[in-house]
């Protein structure tokens, strides 16, 4: 809490040494980060930033390289960062040369800083978050349950002991009543650190009594009476020391120069839970700046830069000026789609609000698009065709003649319920007119019916958080409803009755199979294949489906299948494998004798046993020689070590999976592209493998002693058990709410890697549309619920469109292959639609929305999809549409 921070001017002078060609970072940045960072240098003494880069244009690496000047010139970073993402930061910061440990996400490891026993040790982990010059804390790290009769006092005890210690040191005693207290404090470890976190962080204040530390410490011995602060119902949310609870934990995380935000656009609600963080917990110095980053600083409505201006602790005085800006550019942009062929006025009208728009937000906002990505220039020069034309936006249609009569009976009572005006009855009627006032489409409103509500839980307060950010978008007054019953139950009666008498209904949904459909013709041609979904038991019988029907087919070709027999689920008998199996049989008129199928798994199982012996035939030793090979010569050669200690020899076959070696064996044979690889190569695989398991960051040449690679290596395998011991033959895997951290890297590890399972991954749209890399080898999105929030689409189409994607490959390589116009590769997006309902409807609208976030984004005041059929003279007053648009770019496009 003493460093002594030099200023922006001096962060300024670093960020520009930083981004010069001739620097020592230069290899780790391209032409548009190293012009962004200047950019930023230039803004960072005035205001906060907004960095809105589309997605995958990195971003994060330009704010590592913010933090990192802010910590040469002695000042502090937070980076508050989504639930989740703590790995994918801690890699851009050491890619960036800076150790940076794991976020913060709850009271419990917010306090374990201040463990007596970890911090009698030398680790940096072990230090007092205040001493770290960079801290990732997660959005939710306000979202404290204190309960007034709970035992675990812990939870609110900071402040009493806080003001004990100030107290103390302030007046020389601790308040009267005090050693009664602490006598009754329960002899806990989580009292003790608590203990030690207030001592520590009493300590640390300045002693000059203007520092604004030294104040807030004053201010609550003179406005806080002592026994107040040990009333446990005071901690409670809004009550009356909720708010100095959240500032001295704060107080604990140090005093922050910059605050960076990331997914700047989430949670909008002024009380929602990365608001407080922003708000109450982080204390701000005197000169303190933000550094917002998001690709969708809008979603849905002009309104809200207002709300993004807001993360960057704007005044309204400022934010006044750009909210009229951006409205009469809302308004000259609707205009002018309505008139650009005959009114030349409403041309002159945009002309002028497109240049205030970009000089009210330029001070405050950059924004790179793909019209300067290399292999998005390339592609339009090839094609001929717009620079947006790489994306290819193709229905997946649903017709209702094709439907059977049990799903059109679900279709007609699902319709009904769209369009029904009366008061619905109970929370699942309502929650299925909230969806489709909400703009979701007819297969949402349908897979309601198979909510899960434990499983589906993250997902469920995600989409009640981003309704409350955005006001409510349906417009629905619940509590007006009415118990009696009307024409909704009547509907909603029905469209259970249709679901529920079938217990496999779901393997013959026609958007399941629709999307199954798509997707066996993409792995078809070589393809791998990304899915999202919103509700679990929809999406795991997509991926049980997918996989019973690769398994059969496997079986009929007498090709391998990595899995031994067909296995049920006793918790859950509806998503046992039988049952898709059933279900796939029938759909392919398989020719395999189901009575015969768990012996012709075993059979080849067992033929198939040479090649694993061959994997884990001395594994370990060439392990070994990678890893020297690459110079590495700490933690992971600890685990090899740890691993041998643990072998037990393979004698048969028997169970092979639960073998140590066997196991990894697998693991890396999935993880490495060629038939024979090399010692480094597997030594490579191994090193992704036990950095995508890590739950803390350390550095590679970190020596690891016996029982911390011991743990370590228990939580490989632990990974490696749940992916890699074929429940399902994972040639598609589900990512959902509950799908732990450590799971999802495994998983995008071996999405990545062109030839090895999953071919297919199902994400949850909570989980898979931020965060994650999945780009490396796939460049085709099915959306099995097409969202209502264009912003939300624009992040699941960002996962697989980054810098150095499969499609930027392949798109060279076609270009080398002479291939031009239409023939060129593109990113495929495929939403599943019910044609003639309202999910058609619905996607009408969403493209709608969609044109109107790229206007306010890209300046594309017309629409790239209305433009293909116009004249030469229509033309070329689009050319001036477009000379006129605003470029919040820090390069010339």
């Amino acid at each position: 809490m003493k460093q002594k921070f030099l200023g922006w001017r001096d962060v300024a002078r670093h960020l520009r040494d930083m981004a010069s060609p001739s620097s020592e970072f230069a290899p780790l940045l391209n032409h548009g980060q190293r012009a962004s960072l200047e950019a930023i240098a230039d803004r960072i003494g005035s205001n906060g930033v907004i960095v809105a880069d589309e997605v995958g244009m990195g971003k994060t690496r330009i704010a590592a390289f913010v933090a990192k000047a802010v910590a040469q010139c002695g000042g502090r970073s937070a980076v508050v960062i989504p639930p989740g993402l703590s790995f994918q930061w801690r890699k851009e910061f050491r890619e960036c040369g800076t150790v940076v440990h794991d976020a913060v996400r709850s009271l419990y490891g917010y306090f374990e800083r201040w463990d007596p026993e970890a911090m009698a040790g030398s680790r940096t982990e072990a230090r007092p978050w205040f001493e770290n010059d960079i801290v990732l804390v997660s959005h939710r790290f306000a979202d404290w349950r204190i309960w007034p009769n709970s035992s675990q006092i812990w939870r609110w005890a900071l402040l009493p002991e806080i003001y004990a210690e100030a107290r103390r040191s302030i007046e020389g005693k601790r308040p009267r009543g005090y050693q009664d207290y602490a006598s009754q404090r329960p002899n806990s470890r989580q009292s003790t650190q608590v203990l030690a976190a207030a001592q520590s962080i009493v300590q640390a204040v300045p002693d000059d009594d203007h520092h604004p530390v030294r104040r807030l410490l004053i201010d609550l011995l003179s406005e806080v009476r002592w026994p107040e602060p040990l009333n446990a119902i005071a901690y409670g949310r809004n009550a009356a020391l909720r708010d100095r609870l959240e500032k001295f934990i704060g107080l604990g995380l140090g005093v922050f120069d910059l605050i960076i935000v990331d997914e700047a656009h989430k949670n909008r609600s002024q009380d929602g839970g990365l608001s407080t963080v922003l708000e109450k917990v982080l204390f701000k110095g005197g000169e303190s700046r933000r550094l917002a980053l998001t690709a969708t600083p809008i979603e849905l409505d002009v309104c809200q830069w207002e709300s993004t201006l807001m993360r960057l602790d704007t005044t309204e005085a400022q934010r006044d000026p750009i909210v009229r800006a951006t409205e009469h550019y809302a308004n000259a942009i609707r205009r002018l789609r309505s008139g650009w062929r005959t009114n030349g006025e409403v041309l002159d009208e945009y002309r002028g609000a497109a240049k205030q728009f970009h000089s009210a937000l330029s001070p405050y906002l950059l924004r790179r698009d793909k019209r300067e990505d290399e292999d998005v220039r390339a592609f339009a020069r090839a094609s001929g065709q717009s620079e947006y034309g790489y994306r290819e936006l193709r229905e997946v249609a649903i017709n209702f003649q094709d439907l059977s009569p049990a799903w059109r009976q679900v279709v007609c009572a699902a319709e009904a319920l769209s369009v029904v005006r009366e008061p619905v009855i109970d929370s699942r009627a309502k929650r299925l007119r909230l969806t489709v006032g909400n703009g979701h489409g007819l297969a949402s409103v349908i897979d309601e019916a198979f909510r899960d509500e434990k499983k589906d839980r993250k997902q469920i307060e995600e989409e009640r958080a981003q309704n409350e950010g955005d006001g409510g978008a349906s417009g629905l007054n619940q509590e007006d409803e009415p118990k009696a019953a009307t024409r909704s139950s009547w509907w909603l009666s029905t469209l259970r009755d249709a679901l529920a008498h079938d217990p496999s209904i779901l393997f013959d949904h026609p958007a399941i199979l629709a999307a199954v459909r798509v997707i066996e013709e993409e792995v078809d041609r070589g393809e791998k294949v990304l899915v999202f979904g919103r509700f679990t038991r929809p999406m795991r019988a997509l991926v049980s489906l997918l996989n019973a029907r690769q398994m059969l087919r496997a079986v009929e070709q007498e090709r391998a299948w990595p899995q031994s027999k067909v296995h049920e689920d006793r918790h859950d008998p509806e998503f046992g494998e039988w049952t898709a199996v059933q279900a796939a049989h029938r759909q392919l008129s398989s020719n395999v004798d189901l009575a015969k199928l768990n012996d012709m798994l075993a059979q080849r199982y067992r033929r198939d046993s040479e090649q694993r012996a061959r994997q884990r035939e001395g594994l370990l030793p060439r392990l070994r020689a990678g890893l020297y090979g690459l110079g590495d010569g700490g933690k992971c050669l600890a685990i090899i070590d740890a691993i041998e200690r643990q072998a037990v020899p393979v004698v048969g076959d028997v169970d092979e999976n639960e073998r140590h070696v066997t196991l990894l064996a697998r693991a890396i044979a999935a993880n490495t592209d060629r038939s024979d690889p090399s010692d480094v190569d597997l030594a490579k695989a191994f090193q992704a493998l036990v950095q995508a398991a890590g739950d803390h960051d350390s550095s590679d040449d970190e020596e690891f002693d016996e029982e911390q690679a011991e743990e370590a290596w228990n939580t490989l395998e632990e990974h490696l058990r749940e992916g890699y011991t074929s429940q399902q033959g994972g040639f598609a895997r589900l990512m959902y709410g509950e799908t732990r951290p450590q799971t999802r890297r495994m998983i995008q590890l071996a999405f990545n890697r062109p030839n090895s399972f999953p071919r297919v991954l199902v994400a949850q749209s909570l989980v898979g549309r931020e965060g994650l890399n999945l780009h490396e080898s796939c460049r085709i999105v099915v959306l099995l619920h097409p969202e209502w929030n264009p912003g939300v689409v624009e992040q699941q189409v960002g996962r697989v469109d980054r810098v150095s994607s499969r499609w930027a490959k392949v798109l060279r390589q076609a270009i080398d292959d002479g291939e031009r116009g239409e023939d060129l590769p593109r990113i495929e997006i495929r939403p599943i639609v019910f044609k003639g309902t309202y999910d058609e409807h619905n996607w009408n609208v969403l493209q709608e929305r969609w044109d109107d976030l790229r206007a306010q984004l890209h300046g594309e005041a017309v629409p790239v999809r209305l433009r293909a059929s116009e004249d030469p003279e229509a033309l070329a007053i689009l050319d001036q549409i477009d000379a006129a648009r605003p470029n919040f770019s820090p390069l010339e496009v």
